[in-house]
């Protein structure tokens, strides 16, 4: 069979009718799933926050009114299903001191981790993977992070958060929508070996945040 250049161009173009349709399709899909992720709202858990939960006589959280340093955790605290949720703070103007992070079950001892300095501004995180600390189910933990004097070690600002683990079953494909607010946080970042936190889609963060009024 003999080829002239009309019945090749016929050719490629039967043979790009045929291939880029799905291709289009593919690229169609991408653009829904790009906007479906910018759209990671967070609703309130109908079982309640942690804060709900808290026993008589443990409801005031020690916690200083703090300019520059913002725990990512909703006001009454956040659901999760993880046994090492990340926790995520973040240093709006940096610190050139050390920081201190507490977390315990409400009513025992903290466990203590000291954190050298200093800090530029940015997201920091601790994963707990990477340490001997894991959440028991049905407990409500005290979360909190001093931001000490680089001259004196004293505290100059502090902040607090209330995290619950609970159990396996109340897992969620849309954890944002189910109230589980570190298992939809956990999708959004990195913890870096060096405690810096960097956002998959920075924009989608920030969104994400601002549903639960984490934020200035």
């Amino acid at each position: 069979m003999s080829w002239n250049w009309v019945s090749i161009a016929v050719f490629v173009f039967v043979l790009a009718a045929g291939l880029f349709p799905s291709g289009f399709a593919l690229a169609s899909g991408d653009e829904k799933n790009a906007e479906k992720s910018s759209e990671i709202v967070f609703i309130p858990p109908e079982i309640g926050t942690p804060k709900d939960r808290m026993g008589a006589g443990t409801r005031t959280i020690p916690s200083d009114a703090a300019s520059d340093l913002l725990l990512l955790v909703p006001a009454d605290g956040g659901l999760t299903t993880l046994a090492f949720p990340p926790l995520i703070w973040r240093l709006t103007r940096g610190h050139r001191g050390n920081v201190i992070v507490k977390l315990n079950p409400i009513g025992t001892t903290a466990t203590e981790l000291h954190i050298m300095g200093p800090f530029p501004p940015g997201d920091y995180g601790l994963d707990l993977s990477r340490s001997s600390f894991m959440l028991d189910t049905d407990q409500v933990y005290l979360w909190q992070l001093e931001l000490l004097d680089p001259n004196t070690d004293a505290v100059v600002e502090r902040s607090s958060g209330l995290i619950e683990r609970l159990p396996e079953e109340f897992r969620s494909d849309t954890p944002a929508a189910a109230g589980l607010w570190f298992d939809a946080l956990s999708e959004l970042v990195d913890i870096g070996l060096s405690g810096r936190v960097q956002a998959t889609n920075p924009a989608v963060l920030e969104k994400f945040l601002n549903s639960a009024g984490v934020g200035p």
